[in-house]
């Protein structure tokens, strides 16, 4: 085939002749073909995906049950209040300032 643009096909889109390949995570359904498919929890396996050549694949590479960094600051935040005895926004504002003092 020839193309007279070099733009004309890209594999990357697939309005332009190309494809998206979604990866097919896991189901841990005990079938032949779940051992094909990609293991979000390994950790490995998701730095070798990331490193496949363009366009690569779409879709989750790796998936860690951590918390976020807002639910840390939080339970920071709810420890830090109730060993002040519960003050106001406005009175542990002032407590930080006054230690930088």
């Amino acid at each position: 085939m020839w193309n007279f643009s070099p733009s004309a096909f890209d594999p990357a889109n697939p309005r332009k002749g190309g494809s998206f390949e979604v990866i097919q995570e896991k189901k841990w359904d005990g079938t032949p073909e779940d051992e094909l498919r990609h293991d979000v929890t390994d950790e490995l396996a998701a730095y070798k995906l990331a490193q496949l050549p363009f366009p690569g694949v779409f879709g989750v590479f790796y998936q860690n049950d951590r918390p976020t960094k807002n639910a840390l600051e939080k339970k920071w935040v709810d420890q830090t209040r109730e060993k002040l005895g519960h003050p106001s926004d406005l009175a542990l504002l002032q407590k930080t300032f006054d230690r930088m003092k």
